[in-house]
């Protein structure tokens, strides 16, 4: 009987899905004991790879970037090596920036700098719609409860929904900000809300019958909102991971608007480019998120945690030859896709699938083609070598990495790092007298962060041997020493910032503003001790001819900006106006 019974039991239970997914445990139980992922590539783009997304039951990736096609891949068929992407039909005019799938596997959402979301037919790969937008659109998210809403993050600065089973595609605008929205995820559990990322005003909870007014805005350490570019909630839709640039990925609970996890490493660093993160396993108890030092860095959300920092990540993924910007994670292959500057698509797993590398025990000793790194003078020789700057001409159709784009990204980053320390520098040589220690302990309220960084190191360091050289892109050495000390003293609220002062100092003349100190203290307001002022006069009668007023107070020189130079928040090879 007990025979019989059994396997009835079995078919009950997996028809109503209640059997243990038995592939999911196994993932997760190698994943704890492993330091290191296997990994193979999949080539068939011509440029940067922008955007990566599964489709809901995981059978689907799609992909798409710099090269302006769209790409499906038939997922369980491109990590065994068979078969090949199909484009869809229409091509942006432009580089894509974000992509989405709907529930039913019917239709392809793109979007990207031309300012314009395609809708594809994903059977025939013909375009359906096409829903215009003033500026780029950097992201979109269907309804997890109805796709035909869908709804767009613009560098307009606008948060829109759209609804395409109406003949005219009027948007509503949810949300309007000075600055752009980088990111947007529908709730996946709850109707009606979603959560955006802002290059301003941070991360925000939205009400859709609410518009314009958000449920919660979610906060630093610090209080404050901070420029954001990324945001996911987790499958059950009760955390939010972001990104912020310059920060390292934070965590909330969906209802409170303080964090409660921050997540460190010391070579971890984001700036030069947008990027995405990821929740990851059985229970999205991972987070993912790329570096601009080429790495992909894994962290374990601790048990129970609040106001929690997670150090160090529980993985750090070595393979790729330049900056990281996309991840995502497959539930149901238990696969994890990563793509950035390279042309290619990395799949990651705990599971041997056939033609992978690496193993799970071994740690890996840097990239699979490891290469050297590029200094600015080398990214000028190479562009005045070929006789041209780098295009947008795919024509050629080549999957063969760009050195000029990799030279590119790599000068892209050292100049940032250069300049952050430049200006750091310029700030410790206006407060002598301080040790860095005493300096480092001081703060004030301010507009941006004072970093300290460590010398360049020299120009094409090779990578061999030991971990410290693992990376022939060491360049987050760069950062190694003081950001994350300095990550910890922002949280602790000791972080040195600057503010603008509205008037300078000048020596020369003796005059003195009203502004602040490199102590974060106000200062008096005094004037130059020059002759006094005249005494008033009575204003002349119309008829008369006007006579000289008193002369002008001497005033301080014009007040200048601190500039950070800063190349900004690019997406693929976007940045290249930026280029010499």
């Amino acid at each position: 009987m007990a025979n019989t019974a059994s396997p009835l039991a079995y078919l009950t239970k997996r028809e109503y899905g209640l059997l243990p997914d038995i592939k999911s445990q196994l993932f997760s139980k190698r994943l704890n004991a492993a330091k290191n992922l296997y990994r193979r590539d999949l080539v068939c783009h011509f440029g940067c790879v922008n955007a990566i997304e599964f489709s809901s039951n995981g059978e689907y990736l799609v992909s798409g970037g710099d090269d302006r096609r769209v790409m499906l891949w038939q997922f369980g068929q491109a990590i065994l090596d068979r078969g090949k992407p199909e484009a869809m039909k229409a091509a942006h005019q432009s580089n894509i920036f974000c992509l989405g799938i709907t529930n039913d596997n019917q239709k392809i959402y793109s979007g990207g700098n031309d300012d314009i979301v395609i809708v594809h037919d994903l059977e025939s790969k013909s375009p359906l719609e096409v829903l215009g937008h003033q500026r780029a659109v950097c992201s979109l998210s269907i309804d997890p409860f109805n796709e035909r809403v869908v709804s767009t993050a613009g560098n307009d600065g606008r948060l829109l929904l759209f609804d395409t089973r109406q003949s005219v595609h009027e948007s509503l605008v949810v949300a309007r900000s000075r600055k752009a929205f980088h990111g947007v995820m529908f709730h996946p559990t709850q109707v009606g809300m979603i959560v955006s990322a802002n290059a301003r005003d941070g991360i925000a909870l939205w009400d859709l019958r609410t518009p314009k007014h958000p449920v919660l805005r979610y906060a630093g350490n610090n209080g404050t909102c901070q420029n954001s570019m990324s945001v996911r909630f987790n499958s059950t839709g009760t955390q939010i991971l972001a990104l912020r640039r310059r920060q390292v990925p934070i965590l909330y609970a969906v209802h409170s608007p303080s964090p409660i996890a921050e997540f460190f490493h010391q070579d971890y660093y984001n700036s030069c480019t947008m990027k995405s993160c990821s929740f990851a396993g059985e229970r999205d108890q991972f987070v993912l998120s790329g570096s601009d030092d080429f790495n992909l860095y894994m962290w374990k959300i601790p048990e129970g945690c609040g106001d929690t920092e997670v150090e160090p990540p529980h993985i750090v993924l070595y393979g790729h030859r330049s900056i990281v910007n996309q991840v995502r994670y497959n539930p149901h292959y238990c696969l994890i896709a990563s793509s950035g500057v390279e042309k290619i698509i990395k799949v990651w797993s705990a599971l041997e699938f056939p033609k992978m590398r690496g193993a799970l025990l071994e740690e890996a000793q840097g990239s699979d083609n490891p290469r050297e790194i590029y200094s600015h003078e080398d990214y000028v020789s190479l562009v005045h070598h070929a006789g041209q700057h780098i295009s947008h001409n795919y024509a050629e159709q080549s999957t063969s990495e760009d050195a000029r784009m990799m030279a590119f990204f790599d000068s892209l980053v050292q100049r940032e790092l250069e300049c952050l320390a430049e200006e750091t520098d310029s700030l410790d040589g206006s407060s002598s007298g301080r040790s860095p220690r005493d300096s480092a302990s001081e703060s004030s309220d301010t507009d941006q962060i004072v970093v300290d960084f460590l010398p360049l190191p020299p120009k094409r360091a090779n990578q061999t041997g030991n971990r410290s050289q693992r990376c022939p892109n060491r360049l987050a050495r760069l950062v190694t020493s003081r950001y994350s000390k300095n990550f910890r003293s922002q949280k602790r609220g000791t972080l040195r910032r600057t503010k603008q002062s509205r008037v300078t100092l000048s020596k020369a003349s003796n005059k003195y503003v009203s502004g602040t100190s490199a102590k974060g203290k106000r200062t008096s307001l005094r004037r130059s001790r020059g002759p006094p002022r005249p005494a008033p006069r009575a204003p002349a009668p119309r008829a008369r001819a006007p006579r000289a007023g008193p002369r002008p107070l001497a005033r301080g020189p014009t007040p200048m900006s601190l500039h950070t130079a800063s190349l900004g928040t690019l997406t693929g090879s976007s940045a290249l106006s930026a280029a010499v």
